[in-house]
């Protein structure tokens, strides 16, 4: 609201703060979130209060309080800590007449508790709040019916289930995110291994190309081979001619002997080349087998993770039950002045608000504070709650009480005595 935006400043944080509880309650039934707000709303010094004005007999303008645990009295400038208090079960009858209101105890040697208001018409919505409230104190209060124990039992049954049909579900997401996210895991690792095979593919493509170029060289090169042998044997049919007539004159015979050499030069260039050429042939050969068996290990692997897939799909199927009780108590008479704050009682939840508090406390513009902010500090400060102080308004027997509030003046100072409007100091 624009009084909080006011008052601490920087809505962002405000959201953030109320995203993360909801995150972490989000599992929460709705009945136990409501359950559990009003556990600790209820703890706070003027939830389910009405107040209104009303005069004692000294003509001290008071604040009259009225919640579901009786009627509090308050000086004019503090609705926060009352200074006296009387639980219902104390009060016997309750009456008015024009702007007078009279509050009967049960015990009868006790003055009535009489007081005043400004309009007769108040009286009216002071007696139907006081009777709404006596009726629902005394109500709960009183041993549960046969029905209401059934009921009870059916809703705490209801609440049971469907805190297992809650949790069942839960489960049941919980296994098929981690059923899917497997999943995502095993898809991004079979493309991964397909991209792999691509690649795997296209360079035994551009092996099997490089290894028919060079058998196509080979095959040339044989070609050249034979035909350099055939040369070579014409040359050795006209060498062995050519001896035969180099016979006759020496100096053709010489001629010949050196052509001859020249032949056999080249024929043993050529011999070499052709060894060379069968060599890098049977080293083609070997990369071309072992790209084969690579090829094929990738094949078996790719089938392998295809089946791992279909196990990790299956599992999306798969769920379990659990269950657990909800168990209830039930508060005895005036039970409220033997209660703790509820902070009190769970701890977590205790040091998360004071981390919450710290945090906001460090942002707080006191120039926006009200005088209910000052006293609620002060009261904390103290380390007064709503329950401490009533057991302290609620001392003494009702005589000592009903005195004490025709005693009261308007105000009270800092000191927490009370003073009049001229500001001396009431005895």
């Amino acid at each position: 609201s624009s009084g909080i935006n006011a008052e601490y400043g920087r809505r962002c944080q405000w959201e953030e703060k109320i995203i993360d509880c909801w995150l972490e309650h989000k599992d929460q039934l709705r009945e136990e979130s409501m359950l559990s707000y009003l556990k600790i709303a209820q703890d706070l010094d003027m939830y389910g209060i009405n107040y209104f004005e009303i005069y004692n007999r000294k003509g001290s303008k008071l604040w009259l309080g009225i919640d579901a645990l009786g009627i509090n009295i308050y000086h004019h400038n503090d609705k926060l800590a009352p200074n006296i208090g009387f639980p219902w079960s104390e009060i016997n009858n309750i009456s008015y007449s024009d702007k007078r209101f009279t509050i009967t105890t049960v015990n009868s040697k006790t003055a009535d508790f009489i007081f005043n208001v400004e309009k007769a018409r108040t009286n009216k919505g002071i007696l139907d709040l006081c009777i709404r409230n006596h009726e629902l104190y005394i109500r709960r209060r009183k041993p549960e019916t046969a029905e209401v124990q059934q009921m009870r039992m059916q809703a705490l049954s209801d609440r049971r289930e469907k805190r297992q049909e809650r949790n069942r579900l839960k489960r049941e997401r919980e296994a098929r995110i981690a059923a899917e996210h497997h999943q995502r895991v095993l898809e991004q690792k079979l493309m991964a291994i397909e991209q792999e095979q691509q690649v795997a593919k296209k360079a035994l493509l551009v092996y099997q190309a490089k290894s028919s170029e060079l058998e196509r060289k080979i095959q040339e090169r044989e070609v050249q081979s034979r035909k350099m042998e055939e040369q070579r044997a014409t040359a050795e049919a006209e060498m062995n001619k050519l001896e035969s007539e180099l016979s006759l004159q020496l100096e053709e015979k010489m001629e010949l002997r050196e052509l001859y050499k020249t032949k056999e030069d080249i024929a043993m260039k050529s011999a070499q080349e052709l060894a060379d050429l069968q060599g890098q042939a049977e080293q083609l050969r070997v990369e071309y087998e072992d790209l084969h068996r690579k090829y094929t290990d990738e094949v078996l692997s790719r089938s392998l993770t295809s089946s791992l897939v279909s196990e990790g799909s299956d599992q999306l199927e798969e769920t379990c039950s659990d269950s657990q009780d909800f168990i209830t108590e039930i508060d005895g008479n005036r039970s409220e002045e033997t209660r703790d704050v509820e902070l009190t009682r769970d701890h977590l939840l205790h040091r998360k608000l004071r981390d919450i508090e710290k945090e906001l406390m460090m942002e707080k513009n006191y120039s926006c504070l009200t005088n209910e902010d000052h006293q609620y500090m002060a009261l904390v400060q103290n380390g007064d709650d709503k329950y401490k102080t009533l057991r302290k308004i609620r001392k003494g027997n009702t005589r000592q009480r009903v005195d004490e509030f025709e005693q009261m003046a308007t105000f009270k100072n800092v000191e927490g005595e009370s003073v009049t409007e001229s500001g001396e100091t009431a005895s």
